[in-house]
């Protein structure tokens, strides 16, 4: 229930902790009270406790030669089938949730040929399905996507379903994004135009559903031409009380709305 320039409860800080300086997601996993952050420049994944503060030892990581981890930016974790769902470039690494040092993942998604980059996803543990944003060269230029996979697909497995082209809105990923598997929404942050770091994007959280495929628009969005959103970069929910967490980084802020039609 923060609002304003509320004060942190915590904050977890220091050397101790192997945080870096570049950090782009964070997941948090309700059921055995943990979150996730993934450390680019060192190519690791840290596991903290949910109570963790101040200059806090992680409680796993996962670094090293066996991992195939390559700049990770982002993740998603499937508590239900304890698993670690990491985006790198072409691929999606798999790992054992409970997984901890210099091991293998137990599945890689390469996805279809032609998948030039994927740098986020999300994972739908009560459909079993995979939601990757991925940039496929489509005539000759890439075309950003939602791409909707099986939660299990490994090797170079193709999307049950595609979600992207103009009439869809689907464009600059703004970060992070999440799933409502009851009404099986995707719910998504976009910078529409942003083309360079100065310029002032379009920026809207859109809502498609995972039955969509093709060029298919958003059936809700917040923000747009307004100004309420203007950098967004990522989304979450608090279901209980039917809000999406948006942040913004032009706005320095954290901006909750009531949005109970998605849930």
């Amino acid at each position: 229930m923060a609002d304003g320039g509320a004060n942190p409860v915590r904050k977890i800080e220091g050397q101790t902790t192997l945080l870096g300086r570049t950090m782009h997601a964070i997941a948090y996993d309700e059921v055995h009270d943990e979150f996730l952050v993934p450390i680019p420049l060192p190519q690791a994944i840290l596991t903290f406790p949910g109570d963790a503060d101040g200059e806090a030892l992680p409680r796993r990581v996962i670094q090293g030669s066996q991992t195939q981890l390559t700049d990770p930016q982002r993740l998603a974790v499937d508590p239900l089938h304890n698993e670690i769902f990491v985006p790198i470039r072409t691929k999606v690494l798999v790992f054992n949730r409970a997984a901890n040092g210099n091991v293998a993942p137990i599945r890689v998604l390469e996805g279809p040929e032609g998948n030039v980059r994927s740098n986020a996803l999300a994972v739908d543990p009560v459909n079993n399905l995979l939601v990757l944003f991925a940039e496929p060269i489509v005539n000759g230029k890439p075309q950003p996507q939602l791409q909707i996979f099986e939660r299990t697909a490994q090797g170079r497995a193709a999307p049950l379903r595609a979600v992207g082209g103009p009439k869809s809105m689907v464009s600059d990923l703004g970060g992070p994004f999440a799933i409502v598997s009851s009404t099986r929404k995707i719910v998504v942050s976009m910078n529409g135009n942003l083309e360079e770091e100065l310029a002032t994007p379009e920026s809207f959280v859109g809502v498609w559903s995972l039955d969509d495929n093709g060029d298919i628009p958003p059936q809700y969005t917040l923000g747009g031409p307004h100004g309420i959103l203007q950098m967004v970069r990522g989304v979450t929910l608090n279901t209980k009380h039917k809000e999406v967490i948006v942040t913004d980084k032009r706005r320095n802020a954290v901006l909750t709305f009531s949005f109970p039609e998605i849930f």
